[in-house]
């Protein structure tokens, strides 16, 4: 089995911008591979990462306005998807 990266709770009071975001968030943080195998998936380890729900997560929290590399390791960052689709909206 992968063992999934460490993470951390966040609490957001209802009905503001952030709390639309916590289902993506929260969905692209449970499919981040592990910092020792970075195409490794936890939740799937026969398919490299990214793959379809890491990356609908990852559209998801850049539509509503936060940056994906903002939720996403550093280490991780070259197999975004491209770019200057990361870039975020003025």
């Amino acid at each position: 089995m992968v063992e999934p990266r460490d993470v951390v709770a966040v609490v957001v009071a209802v009905e503001n911008p952030a709390d639309r975001l916590v289902g993506a968030v929260s969905a692209l943080s449970a499919h981040l591979p592990p910092s020792d195998r970075p195409t490794v998936r936890p939740l799937c380890p026969a398919r490299p990462w990214p793959r379809m729900r890491s990356d609908e997560a990852a559209r998801r929290v850049h539509e509503g306005g936060a940056a994906i590399g903002s939720f996403v390791p550093l280490d991780l960052h070259p197999r975004l998807w491209p770019p200057a689709e990361l870039v975020p909206l003025p």
